[in-house]
């Protein structure tokens, strides 16, 4: 054997007569540059980095301001690399048919089997696949090289991912075969049409018999249906063959069964291929009036919208988390997720069977260009008849998927083309989209205008109507403001939002996580956790409106899960990276909302209480308003033991949380559920001391006793008496003993800037940390060591630090480790002869503590952690501001113009200075979430030109001139006043762009746009 050639023949095992899907991941090699000849199989690739698919590069790099993915993308580095993979050809594929498949690469894939170019597919999140018939039949080893070019940037509206993030696999089949996706299973009652798609590849004809036998969830034969076929060469025959099933076992959100259609091709007496099809047997019928109805039941779409990356692992999800996430979806009460805004991997849909939880199939965002350089601009004309096609074929048997989507906030007469080849590839399911071609959709979809007060008074009532992007709320865990926050403020003519009173006259909380003067842009704000910022709603109302309108047949909101990416419009841009829409964080971390859906999309019993009862700078007294989400009958709020009364949970929007007003003292809160007059279930916070330990926990599945396999360990920090600190902030460092290591780390924070990927430590976000741990090898024991320097960053209640270190067993028995610390306040680096740990210790501020962790004798981790008043959270009165907040000129792509710094009154962190001597531009693009409307433009200038009244500047939105010579009147003093300058324009869907330039050559400053 070679060097760098993988065997594939000895891990074969070969059933003649059976299409073999083989796994392809393993060692490959990689490299992030591009280079020459890197498809020649002769290339040198030795220096290359080994690793396994899916891999997703971009997530493994640095967070940079400076990279061009922006805060589009969330900040992380793209760019163009290479993957080749050598193998030697086993005797037993001589003869076939043999296909490589990759089930998703981002973006412009370029394939190549011993140099010759098996294809280009521009679109990144599509499966593939290419015939290497002939190289294998030619060859006795292949050399696959994989060129990815995710250069040009930003490649889409959020974070994408870079390079071959899905599966890869290798189809083995006889020349006889059924064609990959060439099945589709369609179901009526008990009534079951197949079509099977099949292909001879010989020169001969051939007469073969289909026998289709269909299995039940216990694999027992139920129904048989045989064919024969006369095949021409060179050629693909489809079959259509119809059946029943009796008393069959229906496919729905509380039993998902699942069947299977086994479809063997006889050539003779010979099996020459075998092919299985899981599908699900259900009735959807979609009713205007109404809205969807499953086998018979009204049902209510619970839906949110995800996108493919998962934090810290950005977008090669592996499959143990992509279920968990799902599952914690469903444990919240939704029923439906939609793949926003593009398929993701065939792995999704398939755990979507499984679970019980259905799926609007998305595919595109935009028909034209949304993004400076994603697929809208670079390949959607010449390529979405074949990427559609080929995604419906893909996906069509999956009983989960209920509807399509074909674009979000896009327009254009493509639409009609797009609904009709959904039709022409699957008649069976309706087609949507976010308020794109509405009306050639069959279901109405509306993203955030159906937000709006007053909207269903008019809502057209000849379809079904979802509202595809409902609501837009947005909160970070662990953070609280009583005064209710608008992205646009309030009352807003454009958005309509309804009114949403705050729940106390003046602020009650004033934590927040950086000093307002240096807040770079107003925009940078954390949001709170009550369900009081929004742009037009609350998530209250939505949920009675979906539960209350007979023709709302169900929302998703935006969104289920954070994520990286659109980073600037509402939070600001650096160093927020990520949108904090979700119920649950980027560190799969649930929020309070996860809860309020739980209270009104489920039945199991369940309370849950906020905010926390650890406030060290609220004066006592205080009163703080105490929710309780729960979907008991009676709840019941007890402080110290004291009970504070009963509420039954109303149905009104604002009588869906239980809310109490307590006065602050530290102690613990009780909230008790009552159904029937019995206790169902109760919870306790308790005001918390200064952080001390860390508790190690499990969530979702340990690791498994063999295999490859990856667990996600919560880190949580505790007082002395193991009641998690609120405020936790301290970081913990990690060691994986055995056969195992670190993947990645997060903590859910939308600022932390710190790479993800095989880090040592990190900073805990509002208590919180999140490690995912990985084996390296099939069998031994993994074990997790973390240690932390624990105590409040600023000393407020506390000057006691704690150093402590937890094990935690991730597979195998807990080893009995022989743990010793050694540490230092002078900042110094310790060593065995400095300070043993034994017991807290006091310190002042200004104080860095090091410490050397000692793990059986040997050192394993040296921890630091500085505790002053510049250290972490702030705890002044830091007033919410209200304020309209504009884009900034300073943040929006410029040519010409430079930034300035000096001056008075401007916002952010400076304004853009059009000198007279130069012929420069400024340019924003802006998504509109709320459909077509009036609106105005608000620029903020400064200017003064002697001699004239005013300046001029030219005004283009969305690629037409609105106003060739607008004038700026002069301000008193250039760069210290500022006036508004206010035009109305017509804002359309999805993406509007604004740009500004000279008009007659005077000087003139631009701060920032408001849309208005």
């Amino acid at each position: 054997m070679k060097k760098g050639i993988i065997l594939i023949a000895s891990c074969l095992f070969w059933i003649v007569g059976q299409t073999q899907k083989i796994n392809f991941n393993d060692q490959w090699r990689f490299i992030q540059k591009d280079i020459v000849g890197g498809e020649v199989s002769s290339y040198n690739d030795q220096s290359w980095r080994k690793l396994n698919l899916p891999h997703d590069w971009s997530i493994e790099g640095e967070y940079d301001e400076k990279n061009p993915m922006g805060d589009k993308c969330g900040y992380l580095p793209a760019g163009i690399g290479w993957y080749r993979k050598t193998i030697s050809v086993p005797k037993e594929w001589k003869g076939k048919q043999i296909e490589i498949i990759f089930d998703g690469v981002f973006m412009n894939s370029t394939v190549y089997a011993n140099g010759v170019k098996l294809g280009v597919r521009p679109f990144g999140w599509i499966t593939f696949g290419y015939d290497i018939s002939e190289q294998v039949r030619t060859s006795n080893t292949i050399t696959f090289a994989v060129r990815v070019d995710n250069d040009q940037q930003p490649s889409a509206r959020w974070y994408t991912g870079s390079g071959i993030y899905a599966n890869t696999w290798i189809d083995i089949r006889d020349n006889i075969h059924v064609v990959n996706d060439g099945v589709f299973v369609r179901t009526e009652g008990n009534k079951i049409k197949i079509d099977t798609e099949i292909k001879n590849s010989t020169t001969k004809k051939a007469k073969v018999i289909l026998k289709t036998t269909f299995l039940d969830a216990n694999g027992k034969s139920v129904q048989k249906i045989e064919s024969k076929l006369k095949l021409h060469s060179n050629g693909t025959q489809k079959v259509a063959q119809q059946t029943h099933i009796d008393n069959p076992s229906l496919w729905s959100i509380e039993t998902p069964t699942l069947y299977k259609a086994v479809s063997e091709i006889y050539e003779g007496k010979k099996l020459v291929d075998r092919f299985e099809t899981r599908f699900g047997i259900r009735d959807i019928k979609w009713i205007p009036e109404t809205g969807m109805w499953i086998n018979g039941k009204n049902v209510k779409i619970q839906g949110v919208c995800n996108h493919q990356d998962a934090g810290a692992l950005g977008a090669a999800v592996p499959d143990k988390i992509l279920r968990f996430r799902i599952q914690q979806l469903k444990d919240m009460g939704v029923n439906t997720i939609r793949t926003a805004h593009n398929p993701q991997t065939p792995q999704f849909y398939a755990m979507c069977d499984e679970i019980g939880m259905m799926v609007m199939d998305e595919i595109f965002d935009g028909w034209e260009q949304k993004a400076t350089h994603d697929y809208g601009e670079q390949a959607f004309a010449k390529w979405w008849k074949k990427d559609l096609t080929d995604w419906i074929r893909r996906d069509h048997n999956h009983p989960s998927i209920v509807i399509y989507s074909v674009g979000n906030e896009t327009h254009g007469d493509v639409g009609k083309d797009l609904v009709a080849e959904c039709h022409v590839n699957d008649p069976t399911r309706p087609v949507t989209s976010g308020h794109s071609g509405s009306e050639f959709m069959d279901v109405f979809g509306v993203n955030g205008s159906s937000e709006k007060m007053g909207w269903f008074d008019t809502l057209p009532k000849d379809r079904v109507f979802i509202a595809t992007e409902n609501t837009h709320t947005w909160q970070v865990r662990g953070y609280y403001r009583t005064k209710t926050w608008y992205r646009d403020g309030y009352p807003n003519t454009k958005q309509q939002p309804y009114e949403i009173p705050d729940l106390t006259e003046k602020e009650v909380f004033t934590h927040d996580w950086i000093e307002e003067a240096n807040r770079k842009f107003r925009k940078q704000i954390f949001n709170s956790s009550y369900d009081n910022a929004t742009v037009r709603l609350t998530s209250r109302h939505n949920i009675a409106q979906i539960r209350d309108i007979p023709n709302y047949a169900g929302s998703f909101r935006w969104t289920g899960h954070d994520y990286f990416g659109e980073a600037g419009y509402v939070h600001g841009g650096w160093p927020f990276k990520s949108f904090m829409g979700g119920a649950i964080d980027m560190a799969n971390f649930e929020k309070d909302l996860f809860y309020l859906y739980q209270s009104q999309w489920t039945t199991k019993p369940m309370v849950h209480i906020l905010p926390h009862w650890t406030h060290p700078k609220m004066k006592l007294g205080m009163e703080i308003p105490v929710w309780v989400y729960s979907n008991c009958d009676t709840v019941e709020l007890f402080f110290d033991g004291v009970s504070l009364g009963k509420i039954n949970p109303g149905t009104e929007w604002d009588k869906m949380q239980c809310q109490w007003m307590v006065p602050y003292q530290p102690g613990a809160l009780k909230a008790v559920g009552y159904k029937n007059g019995r206790i169902v279930s109760q919870e306790t916070i308790r005001t918390a001391d200064t952080p001390s330990e860390n508790r190690l926990s499990i969530d979702g599945e340990p690791l498994s006793k063999s295999g490859n396999d990856i667990v996600q360990v919560r880190i949580t920090a505790t007082d002395a008496k193991g009641e998690m600190y609120p405020y936790g902030e301290n970081r913990t460092y990690f060691t994986v003993l055995g056969a195992g290591k670190i993947r990645a780390l997060d903590n859910g924070s939308p600022v932390d800037v710190e790479k993800h990927f095989e880090a040592s430590n990190r900073i805990a976000f509002y208590g919180l940390t999140r490690a995912y741990v990985e084996t390296t090898k099939e069998t031994g024991a993994v074990t997790l060591v973390a240690s932390a320097i624990l105590g409040e960053k600023k000393l407020i209640t506390s000057n006691l630090v704690s150093i402590d270190t937890q094990v935690l067993a991730l597979r195998g028995t807990t080893p009995k480790l022989a743990i010793a610390t050694y540490y230092t306040t002078d900042g110094t680096t310790p060593t065995v002869q400095s300070q043993k740990y034994s017991a807290p210790f006091a310190v002042t501020l200004g104080t860095t503590v090091k410490a050397l962790v000692l793990i059986d004798g040997k050192p394993s981790e040296i921890l630091s952690e500085r505790f002053a008043e510049d250290e972490g959270f702030v705890w002044n009165d830091n007033p919410t501001n209200t304020k309209v907040i504009g884009d900034q000129a300073e943040q929006a792509k410029f040519t010409g113009v430079s930034i300035v710094t000096k001056g008075a009154d401007f916002n952010g962190t400076g304004y853009l200075l059009f000198d007279k001597k130069q012929s420069g531009a400024v340019e924003w693009c802006q998504e509109n979430d709320g459909g077509e409307a009036k609106a105005e433009i608000w620029i903020r200038y400064s200017a003064k030109v002697e001699g004239k009244t005013a300046s001029a500047i030219k005004l283009t939105v969305n690629g037409k001139v609105l106003n060739e010579k607008l004038e700026l009147p002069n301000t008193k003093n250039l760069g210290s006043d500022w006036n508004i300058v206010k035009v109305k324009i017509k804002l359309g869907r999805g993406a509007n762009n604004y740009k500004i330039e000279p008009a007659d050559g005077s000087t003139f400053a631009i701060d920032e746009i408001v849309i208005k």
